[in-house]
């Protein structure tokens, strides 16, 4: 081949490689889609911009121009189907819609069924989820704290800083969420939470909570706007009209800032003599003392006192039952307490009129002096000689002539009765109850082991999140879904060695889809089932632990309950976690369940600390260790 010949070749070549770079130049520029309503000096010009480049807007075309509303209301379909592609989600595709006025099959049907299955919107209207229905601004707190995984736990139970929203609000720790995440700054002094929000503010909204280079500049706690871990306690009002003041002088009506009537529910920062220092409007007030009645770390009246315990030594009353939580004081040895309730390892009591909870293990029951429980459980378990017992788990259960659900009822069950269980098939058990014999569905009775390990021959589901396609939360080259499967694993051995029976929805890199994990557990006759996740949000901050469960028809949510707290007081005393506690969510995988079902994040993938631990082998041990003695734990209890 001559000198000519490799020249013009060579040419060829480079002219060709032009212009397929020319191309794939034009191509993405073609991307950066302009809007003919959106001006380059529109105060969410950089933001809009920012989510067209993600794939979340693209706008509509009217008269043969793009453009995209920027003054619109935006829809609470419109806000799922943003909300989704900027969480980095898909679409989920179902044959049948969840919802009466949206479509299987279309779009806007895969972003709503996503969102509501991620748990991005709280409730729907008679099964509907009217998605032409401009979104409220109390539900965009809701929407963008779920979705973007802000940390709300430090802000419930505490006033928000507009005058609209009062500390009862059902969206008050939301709104207080994306405010000082940097998201909104309200409008003055209001939020305004039943307004509506246009498409332009929804975009800034959403991008400050997608990128915190997009954010406000957060509020500066201290004098004008009260920290809020600095709260020690909650109080409920117990007189109308109650006035709260600027400072602690009763004379004087012109530092009255407000009143709260019966029932209302403040912040507490201080107790000051005859005076508590609250939080009011965004800022720090006072009320007389008198009038409230303190509560516990959930809201709730304390109740009766159960027992009376000593102190063995020095002993820190903490603000919630976790040592990561504030200390309000330290007690001496010796000293008498009231207990009022137990939750997880730290006894709920009081302490100058102030309550606050304690490590229950660093006390001893005062038993000369103890009181007895004025909620004792439920009808004891009869004397017997059988190997195991049912604790009947609903009400009205039916006793049936055969093993299944069309045979004759011979007579029902109250909830809390047990029964002797001669032997399971499958779903059905064979019982005996006041001499008579019959068949039960096991789902409703919680079997009692009353010899042997309580975990022998229990049926368990374990379920690692995500898998296969889906990575989970990904931070660097770990992800949730190897993460969950390595604790999931060392889980299931030790059940397995204390005689239980144990199935993994996965066992390797696959992707179950969540129906696929409540049709195995179904398929496989589950008493309990353990869904095994890691968290993530965009603050690098939030950290912790926390356990959900879900209401749904045939749920027997105290089961639910008492699996969560014991799996996750587990893991946050044994690896110190930060205690973010248990929680109702409807989560797809546990809402769909009949058995006692919890999805437990063990911590944030995007904090520094709980990844260390969630990496290194010995945490994972300890992760794995506190799994199985919470299962332990609630077969444990009759």
């Amino acid at each position: 081949m001559n000198i000519k010949k490799i020249s013009l070749i060579l040419c060829v070549l480079f002219i060709s490689a032009s212009m397929f770079t020319l191309h794939s130049a034009s191509v993405s520029a073609n991307t950066n889609i302009k809007f003919e309503d959106v001006s380059t000096n529109h105060q969410a010009y950089e933001e809009i911009n920012y989510l067209v480049n993600l794939g979340v807007i693209q706008g509509y075309f009217v008269n043969g121009k793009r453009v995209f509303g920027p003054n619109n209301n935006v829809t609470r379909g419109q806000a799922a189907k943003m909300v989704v592609v900027a969480s980095g989600n898909k679409p989920l595709v179902v044959s049948k819609s969840s919802f009466s006025d949206v479509t299987a099959g279309t779009e806007m049907s895969g972003y709503i069924e996503r969102a509501v299955q991620l748990g991005f919107f709280d409730k729907n209207t008679k099964g509907q989820f009217l998605p032409n229905k401009a979104l409220t601004r109390g539900e965009m707190s809701y929407v963008l704290s779920k979705a973007f995984n802000l940390d709300t736990s430090e802000y419930e139970g505490v006033d928000s800083p507009f005058i609209d929203v009062g500390i009862t609000h059902e969206y008050v720790k939301y709104v207080n969420t994306i405010y000082y995440n940097g998201i909104t700054n309200g409008t003055g002094n209001k939020y305004l939470p039943n307004g509506t929000v246009t498409r332009a503010h929804f975009s800034l909204f959403v991008a400050r909570a997608k990128s915190e280079k997009y954010r406000l500049e957060l509020p500066v706690k201290g004098t004008s706007v009260p920290d809020t871990s600095q709260v020690i306690g909650l109080i409920k009002v117990t007189t109308d009209g109650l006035n709260i003041r600027k400072s602690k002088d009763s004379s004087s009506s012109t530092n009255i800032v407000g009143q709260v009537n019966k029932g209302g529910k403040l912040a507490v920062y201080a107790v000051e003599g005859n005076w508590l220092k609250v939080t009011y409007k965004g800022a720090y007030a006072y009320v007389f003392k008198q009038y409230a009645e303190f509560l516990d770390a959930d809201g709730n009246e304390l109740g009766a006192v159960a027992k009376e315990v000593v102190t063995k030594g020095a002993v820190n009353l903490y603000v919630k039952p976790t040592s990561s939580a504030k200390i309000i004081t330290t007690l001496k040895a010796n000293e008498k307490l009231p207990v009022y309730k137990t939750v997880g390892g730290y006894y709920l009591t009081k302490v100058n009129g102030m309550p606050g909870y304690i490590v229950a293990n660093s006390t001893t029951d005062a038993a000369a002096e103890e009181k007895p429980n004025p909620n004792p459980n439920p009808t004891p378990p009869p004397a017997t000689s059988g190997d195991t017992l049912g604790r009947v788990t609903v009400a009205n259960l039916n006793v049936r002539s055969q093993s299944n659900a069309t045979s004759a009822v011979l007579f029902k069950l109250n909830k809390g009765a047990y029964v002797q269980v001669h032997n399971v098939n499958g779903y059905w058990a064979q019982i005996s109850y006041n001499g008579q014999t019959g068949y039960v569905h096991k789902s409703y009775l919680k079997l009692l082991n009353q010899s042997g390990n309580p975990l022998k021959g229990r049926v368990i589901i374990l379920d690692p999140g995500h898998g296969g396609k889906d990575p989970g939360a990904v931070v660097g080259s770990v992800s949730e879904k190897s993460i969950t499967l390595k604790v999931g694993t060392q889980v299931k051995q030790m059940l397995e060695n204390a005689g239980a029976k144990v199935y993994m929805t996965r066992t390797g890199d696959t992707y179950p889809s969540l129906q696929d994990r409540v049709d195995f557990t179904q398929a496989n006759y589950g008493e309990i089932f353990v869904s095994i996740h890691v968290n993530a949000a965009s603050s690098t901050s939030a950290s912790g632990t926390e356990t959900y469960y879900a209401i749904s028809t045939g749920d027997m949510y105290q089961e639910d309950i008492d699996l969560a707290t014991f799996v996750n007081n587990q893991i946050v005393n044994n690896l110190n976690m930060k205690n973010r506690g248990v929680k109702q969510q409807q989560y797809y995988v546990i809402r769909n369940m009949a058995i006692p079902s919890i999805l437990v994040e063990l911590g944030f993938l995007t904090n520094s600390q709980d990844r260390n631990k969630m990496t290194d082998d010995q945490y994972v041990k300890v992760f794995a260790e506190s799994i199985y003695n919470g299962i332990l734990q609630y077969y444990k209890k009759q």
